[in-house]
């Protein structure tokens, strides 16, 4: 793209001269360099600034502050599976095929389908997802992440409604949920402390009072709606893969497995800070 002559000037140039040389003398070893990147003190910082430094640096050139982004498709949903605790570490091995909607695949000329995997092969991380050129993993595609048709030096992040209907509806979205509701369950029966305890995994802070008022009267609403209909409860528990043998209970865990896919759609949970 905007390289050489056609981008900015660096704003830091005796520092990517210093870069440069750390690399040669660590025998250019990547991952050293990406390490010491990422553990510095600058890449570290958080999104708040003060009014003094956005005055002076608008445009962050300073590096005053972390700016905030939304998180790569990728790890968007490997963060999912792994704030629900399902997230497998298997490492190595062929592609395998996760959920995702029917009728994606439809190819015409030799009949092949999307073979869903089984046991944790479906919850592996996106980096050993099957991918399709002309049939992409849709939730990765609505998410920014190139076709690989051609090649993409950078990725444009967009936000757009289809993105919360995917997190919202997507059966590895679902399972995610399930799977975080599960866990803020086994935590604490009583619903107050356990949608606190999904809040404090999905955010990595406590919730404030006002946040935990209004996540409790929606429990409170949708714990109702389950009452009254306990048949959609169960289905909701089945999409994700939640078996609860105890009838009495499926009210009370399809409402927290609603909290928590609320929680898993959350700006803060989305974007990096």
């Amino acid at each position: 793209e905007d390289f050489g002559i056609q981008g900015d000037q660096p704003s830091h140039p005796e520092l990517l001269d210093w870069l440069a040389t750390w690399v040669i003398d660590n025998e250019w070893d990547v991952k050293a360099l990406h390490r010491l990147i990422v553990t510095s003190e600058t890449y570290r910082r958080d999104a708040h600034s003060t009014s003094k430094q956005r005055q002076e640096d608008v445009r962050n050139r300073l590096l005053t502050h972390a700016t905030r982004v939304r998180l790569p498709a990728e790890v968007i949903r490997d963060q999912a599976l792994a704030i629900g605790g399902i997230l497998s570490a298997k490492k190595f091995g062929p592609p395998v095929f996760p959920p995702q909607p029917d009728g994606v695949w439809q190819v015409v000329y030799n009949g092949a389908g999307w073979r869903e995997s089984a046991g944790e092969d479906r919850l592996r991380r996106s980096l050993y997802t099957f991918f399709r050129r002309t049939a992409p993993y849709p939730t990765m595609l609505t998410f920014d992440a190139p076709s690989r048709d051609v090649c993409q030096p950078r990725r444009i992040r967009t936000n757009t409604p289809l993105q919360a209907l995917v997190m919202l509806n997507d059966p590895v979205s679902i399972e995610a949920a399930a799977g975080l509701a599960r866990i803020s369950f086994q935590h604490s029966s009583e619903m107050t402390l356990a949608i606190s305890h999904a809040f404090e995994r999905a955010t990595c802070r406590h919730p404030t009072e006002p946040e935990l008022q209004q996540l409790v009267q929606l429990s409170q609403q949708q714990h109702e709606v389950f009452q009254h209909d306990p048949e959609a409860a169960k289905r909701f528990l089945e999409s994700g893969n939640w078996n609860i043998e105890d009838v009495k209970l499926h009210p009370v865990a399809a409402t927290l497995m609603v909290v928590a896919n609320v929680l898993l759609n959350l700006d803060e949970t989305l974007v990096r800070g």
